[in-house]
Parts: C-alpha cells; structure tokens; sequence
C-alpha cells in the first residue's frame, strides 16, 4: 500500500512538473511573441520616425519656395501696377492737353465770326430786328422774308437761319441713318457715337441761341463756323 501511494504521489508529482514546464514553455513562446511584436512595433515606429524627420526638411524648402515666389509675384504685381499708374497718368495728362488745346481752337474759330453790324442801317435794324429772330425758329426760316422782303438785316438773318437749318436737319438725318446703321454693334462703339452726336447736338444747340441772342440785340454777327456760308444773295 505505501509502494502504491508512493506511485501515485510520484506520478502526480511528474504530472505537475510536465504541467509546469507546458506552462513555462508557453509562457515563454508568448513572452517571445510579445517580445517580437514590440519588436517589429518599435521599428515600424523609427521608420516613421525617420520618414517624418525626412519629409519636415522637404516641406519647410517648399514653404520657403512658395513664400519666395509669392513675394517676387508680389513684387513683379507692384511693379505693373506703378507701370500701369504711370502711364495712364502720362495719357491722362496728353489727354488733358489736348482737350485744352481743342477747346482753345474752338473758343478762337467761336471768336473769330464776324461782326457785320456797321454795315447795316439802324432803322432797318429796329424795324426788322424781332422779324429776323423768328426766322431762327424751325420752319419759320423763311418768315423775315415775307415780311421783310426788302429788309437787308432781316435777310442776313435770314440766311444764318436758314444754313442752320439745313445743318441741323442734315445732322438729324445722318445720325438717324448711323444709329439704325449700328444699332446691332457693340455697346462700347454704340456709347461712343452717342457722345459723339451728343456734343454735335449741344454745339448745334449753343449756335442756335447765338443767332436768336444776336437778332434779339440787333447785331448783324456771323454765327461761329458756318456764320459764312451763303445760302441766299444778300446783296
């Protein structure tokens, strides 16, 4: 009986060692696997590392080329723009210059129209003064010579109304003709005739006034640039 419970306890003993050494044994496989896999994680992790360290370099050289070619773009956008302000200060200062010079030629040729008072006589002037201003109004263009057939102040007046007329009717009809002519071209061209014909229009306007102002005051003076064209005999 004490050889069987020796056995048995023998055994039993040789079954907790083969246990304990499975056990130790599979403590140590994992201990390796773990031991492996921090292994591999600490690796993967200085490459990281080091590709990180790589790329910082590459992107601060791209930083610092895009804020230098930022900066010259910067520089050379400056540069055109003070070009640019440059000339169109040049144009602008030619472009005043000539409108000066324009309007200097245009106050000379407006000056320049004759006065032909002297040559008329003071009577007829008082008498047909006001029939020679209506002369100016549109159709009525022919009026002084009705009623004043005989008049030689009424008839110069006469003749300034009726060169304005004609004038005047000839813009009329060549700007209708122009803007049916361009009224499918582009808005630019389009807004450049219509100053155009707008100043054309106030001019005619202003020379208008003159010859009622210069019928009304009795004066016998030539309108400004057409003032010598003769459309009736006045002698």
């Amino acid at each position: 009986m004490a050889r069987k419970k020796k056995t048995a306890a023998a055994e039993a003993v040789e079954e907790i060692k083969e246990e304990a050494a499975e056990a130790v044994e599979e403590t140590a496989e994992k201990a390796e696997e773990a031991v492996e896999e921090a292994a591999e994680k600490a690796e993967e992790a200085v490459e990281e590392a080091a590709e990180a360290a790589e790329e910082k370099p590459e992107k601060k050289n791209k930083k610092s080329e895009a804020k230098a070619k930022a900066a010259e773009a910067a520089e050379t956008a400056k540069a055109k723009a003070a070009e640019a302000s440059e000339a169109a200060k040049i144009k602008a200062a030619e472009a005043s210059a000539d409108a000066k010079e324009t309007a200097e030629k245009i106050k000379k040729k407006w000056n320049e129209a004759k006065d032909r008072t002297a040559e008329y006589d003071e009577e007829d002037i008082k008498e047909n003064k006001y029939f020679s201003l209506l002369g100016y109004f549109g159709l009525l263009v022919l009026l002084p010579l009705i009623f004043a057939p005989h008049s030689k102040f009424a008839k110069f007046h006469a003749n300034q109304a009726l060169v304005l007329f004609v004038v005047r009717l000839t813009y009329v009809l060549f700007t209708g003709c122009v803007v049916a002519i361009t009224a499918l071209s582009s808005t630019g061209f389009a807004i450049f005739l219509g100053l155009i014909f707008a100043l054309c229009y106030i001019a005619l306007f202003v020379i208008w006034v003159q010859g009622i102002a210069n019928a009304a005051d009795g004066k016998a003076r030539e309108l400004p640039f057409i003032g010598t064209w003769e459309l009736l005999d006045l002698d």
